[in-house]
């Protein structure tokens, strides 16, 4: 079957699908919403609202989802007149800001990374619990140990294990022959946490039936030490991937996703890349696990070319499947005309392009071939898209914005909104250069954080470490920020990123690049309204005004009070979607 008969297949399978889930008319059809409570007014002891021109108020009212007037509270009873409201003074001693967005997660990696054992060298929250840090080869190794062994006391010899977060910087080498000495019967496998890598023991290999060949015949693929990276990963880990997004698994995985989301006090995120192992699987589990009348947040979905162009075979292909995407939704989820390509390789694997070679030795790879790069951009770029490109290294940003550049010269498009997504390590001039083309960043801040301190030790030396994260120069220079978390690359928890941003403050208790920081409130308006404009919704979102969707997270601080150093101590209350309360539960 042919790339277009299959995706027109699947489209009549999803509208089956559909069907038993929501009407298809993106945000705005009837679904199983809660009822609307009417017209009310929220006192709150502070309101930042993000919009500069009323930058706080004491009360807001809404009705039907929308924000109706903003103010203090005698401000607000003039504007409604003599319409009748309810009076809710929950909030009053609690401060509410735009709904926190993170324009950049991964949900079906979460779903594949969550049920599984977390083994990396910093501690993650999860619905299981907190994880404890491991760093160094030894305990690595002796961890994986524990997990077999707790395997094989509960009755399973032969099943497999499956982990997630080995870092080399942070934990050694890693080999095949490391795994099979852990076991000669166990299938196991370790996802590096870039997820750009797959480390396999020899019974892994042979239950998946990846032959030696095969991984000889690839250059970004080693049989003899078991691994796969890159363009490796993509083209020949599908069978693992199948394994990792079973069904069930993978519903189980959304549920603890939509967990760790609310708790991170947001109401929009967005899947920066759909999709990623199938089209029409990710697209039903996700639209069910939306389903439930208390989703306390909504997806936005980013068309992923490089999947689509795989699958397709060309680029006008890939663009018209990404077309026909646009007609996918439910109640909550829209997919929007943003595409997403890729250039260079991911900062947590360093095979981001550099300019200046790596201390080791070592270099960067592609994720999409220059070429590949191009035609994507044109094609979609001529078929009038906004683009998200994923980019890294300074290198990869070189070629990046020589091709944005040209493509722009040969066809301008003023309203084209282009976002460079990581922007994990830039130079000054680029900087400039970005902020004239107009072109917007989405960061991970959390780079800074938990890269800062072993990339000083490992590839890039002390000067570049502490530059990760390049956010106070590009500010300087002009350009739009905004924060993602691309979880679980990074915790989902926007005060998190704002506390990297503002503090630089790393994983060893120092301060990495202080030139590098930012002001909190540009660091707010990264995880609100800026946020909201990557994705072309601040028109819906993002801030607090009359007309925008009443989307609130309620803290019980006010971040503009603490010490830098507690942002991201801040109690979260919970959130408000389209004027609906939804309190995080008790922490147990």
């Amino acid at each position: 079957m042919s790339g277009r008969l299959a995706s027109r297949g699947a489209r009549v399978a999803l509208g089956l699908a559909v069907l038993l889930v929501s009407p298809v008319v993106a945000w705005r059809c009837t679904g199983p919403a809660p009822p609307d409570p009417g017209l009310r007014v929220l006192v709150a002891r502070r309101i930042l609202t993000m919009e500069p021109a009323q930058p706080t108020a004491t009360a807001v009212a809404f009705a039907g989802g929308r924000i109706e007037a903003v103010g203090s509270l005698h401000e607000v009873r003039a504007a409604l007149g003599d319409r009748p409201y309810e009076l809710d003074r929950r909030f009053a001693d609690k401060v509410l800001l735009p709904g926190f967005i993170d324009p950049h997660v991964h949900p079906t990696l979460a779903a594949s990374i969550l049920p599984i054992e977390i083994v990396s060298a910093m501690e993650w929250a999860t619905p299981r619990g907190r994880t404890r840090a491991v760093r160094g080869r030894a305990a690595f190794l002796e961890r994986l140990r524990e997990l077999d062994a707790v395997r094989r006391e509960a009755g399973d010899e032969n099943g497999w294990l499956l982990v997630w977060g080995y870092h080399a910087p942070y934990h050694g080498a890693l080999s095949k022959a490391d795994l099979d000495e852990i076991s000669a019967t166990r299938p196991i496998f370790v996802w590096q946490r870039s997820v750009h890598e797959m480390f396999f023991s020899s019974r892994a290999l042979e239950e998946l039936g990846l032959e030696r060949a095969v991984l000889e015949a690839h250059p970004q693929a080693s049989w003899q030490e078991g691994h796969l990276w890159e363009r490796g990963t993509l083209e020949l880990g599908e069978p693992m991937i199948r394994i990792l997004a079973a069904p069930g698994s993978y519903r189980r995985g959304l549920a603890m996703m939509s967990a760790v989301l609310h708790r991170g006090g947001l109401t929009t995120v967005a899947e920066q890349g759909f999709p990623q192992v199938g089209a029409l699987i990710e697209f039903v589990l996700l639209a069910l696990e939306m389903h439930r009348a208390d989703t306390p947040f909504r997806f936005v979905l980013v068309p992923n070319a490089m999947f689509l162009l795989k699958r397709e075979g060309d680029a006008s292909g890939a663009e018209r499947a990404a077309s026909d995407l646009l007609d996918w939704g439910t109640r909550n989820i829209r997919v929007v005309k943003h595409a997403k390509y890729y250039a260079d390789g991911a900062i947590f694997s360093q095979l981001m392009q550099m300019s200046e070679p790596y201390l080791d030795g070592h270099h960067g790879e592609w994720m999409m071939t220059p070429d590949e790069q191009q035609a994507v951009l044109e094609a979609f770029w001529a078929a009038g898209w906004n683009l998200h490109v994923h980019v890294n290294g300074d290198a990869g940003l070189d070629l990046v914005l020589d091709q944005l550049e040209a493509v722009r010269a040969r066809t301008p498009r003023p309203d084209a909104r282009v976002v460079l997504e990581h922007y994990g390590y830039a130079r000054e001039d680029q900087h400039r250069r970005v902020a004239e083309l107009g072109v917007a960043i989405s960061n991970n801040a959390y780079y800074a954080h938990e890269l800062a301190p072993i990339y000083a030790e490992h590839g890039l030396g002390a000067e570049r470490a502490a530059d990760i994260s390049p956010l106070g120069a590009a500010s300087r220079a002009g350009a739009r920020i905004s924060f993602h978390s691309d979880f679980p690359m990074a915790p989902a928890e926007p005060l998190a990123l704002v506390w990297v941003a503002v503090n630089r403050i790393a994983s060893d208790g120092q301060v990495w690049g202080p030139d590098q920081r930012l002001a909190l409130d540009q660091a707010l308006r990264a995880v609100t309204l800026d946020a909201a404009h990557s994705l072309g919704l601040e028109n819906e979102i993002g801030s607090i005004r009359p007309g925008k969707r009443a989307d609130f997270t309620v803290l019980e601080e006010d971040p503009t009070e603490v010490p830098p150093e507690r942002l991201r101590d801040i109690p979260i209350w919970g959130t408000l979607l389209d004027g609906h309360p939804h309190p995080l539960p008790p922490t147990t």
